[in-house]
């Protein structure tokens, strides 16, 4: 059942702080973009600084988490990286990345394919302007409730799970969707402790815990896990005031900070860091154990200096730029292969079948896909990798332009659709937008993300999260505030 039960619209002075900080961004974005006409790529460099203005105008809503502006801005980011690579460099684009694709066109799409996808977001999730007042205030009522000790608790147990889970979750190939999606539960317990920690001081102390753990658990693992926990506090962080001035304090930065210098640190050590716990196997396992890990690190930390460093914020960079396979399909699409008209977005609905049902279901890997339609060889699932086009490149690669635009409007509003029907599920609206902010970080945020992996995960999580929003979130909040479901 809902909890929306009536119309309460924001004050018109929260509405208009919103308008103030809009013109103040068009007004710096303006300036940068005129700037940007001086360098190297003068008209991509001015059409990169003018998306982020468009975006903060259709997808910022007062004292909600921005969830869907991050996951958007996140994408314009990571196309307009390379620009801002080659304008440093002073080198065109093309020079830059010293690669056969067409690269300035991957750019000129990739920003417009960001801007139909927060338009498609918008209007997804447009049934929630009405409601913002009513939204905001039962958010709050909840958040207030929570008991600390228990919220503690909660976490460590399903933590415990999560862990169990992911250990097992490829090895049971009919089942890893709905395991990994099982297992993201965790991450409602870290969005309400961030929650309650930016608001009330009782809950710091367990924030900072949180924080650190996950961060740990993330840098010692095969992947860049560590990204996720910082990506929620920053997003939670958005919705904690209605008025975007409050905003800007030392916890942002503090944030910011970290990812920069996780993600540096990351960059430096990820290639020699893999090989040593997959024991040389090429494979995305981890081998040996905790301490040894930590003890890398440990050492690798002692041995960093001004060298690596800027090679890890090099790396960091290119690695957060995603254009160089969107930039070979459009070269090797249609001149040497044909538009697919439709293939691989099919393929991607038909991937939603369950293996343990159909387990003649192909494997998903992504690198054979980007070794046909994009010129290059990539490693692939037999050495332990998998490397995609992104959903826009595919969507370029069935339909051409403009038609490609056409699923990533639908994609867009798929998003937008999903936040607001997640967030309007069940009796406590602090549960949902944990549920949407959750399954919107984990699979809205990457330019390169493939539709085979986007549809798939984001329906799975999605059932499990109605799930458990319909038929477990009065029984779970009964215990966090420490009330029988009797007193409710």
């Amino acid at each position: 059942m809902s909890y929306l039960k009536s119309v309460n619209k924001l004050p018109k002075e929260i509405d208009s702080d919103k308008k103030s900080i809009s013109y103040l961004l068009w007004g710096i974005c303006i300036i940068a973009a005129t700037v940007g006409l001086f360098t190297a790529n003068s008209f991509e460099t001015f059409l990169g600084c003018l998306i982020w203005p468009l975006l903060f105008s259709l997808l910022w809503r007062p004292g909600e988490p921005p969830v869907l502006l991050f996951a958007a801005t996140f994408q314009s980011v990571q196309v307009f990286i390379p620009v801002i690579i080659a304008d440093l460099a002073g080198e065109s684009l093309q020079q830059s990345l010293q690669v056969q694709s067409d690269i300035s066109s991957a750019f000129y799409l990739g920003i417009i394919a960001i801007l139909v996808l927060a338009c498609g977001m918008y209007l997804g999730s447009s049934k929630l302007t009405k409601y913002s007042g009513y939204f905001q205030a039962k958010m709050n009522e909840s958040g207030s409730e929570l008991n600390v000790y228990r919220l503690a608790l909660s976490y460590t147990v399903i933590l415990i799970f999560s862990l169990a889970i992911n250990s097992i979750a490829f090895s049971e190939s009919g089942l890893t969707q709905l395991l990994l999606a099982v297992s993201s539960l965790r991450w409602f317990a870290v969005f309400l402790i961030a929650w309650s920690g930016f608001r009330y001081r009782q809950f710091r102390i367990l924030v900072i815990c949180v924080t650190i753990l996950e961060i740990l658990i993330g840098i010692t693992g095969f992947f860049s896990g560590f990204k996720t926990v910082l990506f929620v506090m920053l997003v939670v962080y958005g919705g904690t005031s209605t008025k975007i001035s409050r905003l800007f304090r030392p916890q942002i930065l503090i944030l910011l900070a970290l990812i920069l210098i996780l993600t540096t640190y990351w960059q430096g050590v990820k290639s020699d860091y893999r090989s040593y716990v997959n024991l040389g196997s090429r494979t995305q396992t981890v081998q040996v154990s905790l301490f040894e890990r930590l003890s890398y690190h440990g050492e690798a930390i002692s041995k960093l200096d001004v060298e690596e460093i800027k090679n890890g914020f090099d790396s960091g960079l290119e690695r957060l730029g995603y254009l160089k396979f969107f930039g070979g399909s459009i070269k090797t699409v249609p001149s040497i292969i044909p538009h697919q008209n439709g293939k691989l977005w099919s393929e991607a609905f038909a991937n939603l079948a369950p293996r343990f049902l159909f387990p003649n279901k192909p494997i998903i890997d992504d690198s054979i896909r980007t070794n046909i339609f994009t010129g290059f060889r990539v490693a692939g699932a037999a050495q332990g990798a998998s490397v995609s086009i992104g959903y826009v490149g595919e969507s370029y690669i069935d339909f051409g332009v403009p038609l490609m635009f056409l699923p990533v409007f639908g994609l867009g509003y798929f998003w937008g659709w999903l936040y607001q029907f997640l967030t309007r599920t069940g009796a406590y609206p602090l549960l949902g937008m944990a549920a949407a902010t959750t399954l919107l970080l984990n699979s809205a945020i990457y330019f390169e993300s493939s539709n085979l992996k986007l549809v798939g995960g984001a329906t799975s999580a999605a059932l499990v999260y109605v799930v458990f929003l319909y038929f477990g979130s009065n029984l779970v909040w009964s215990w966090l505030i420490g009330k029988s479901q009797k007193s409710n």
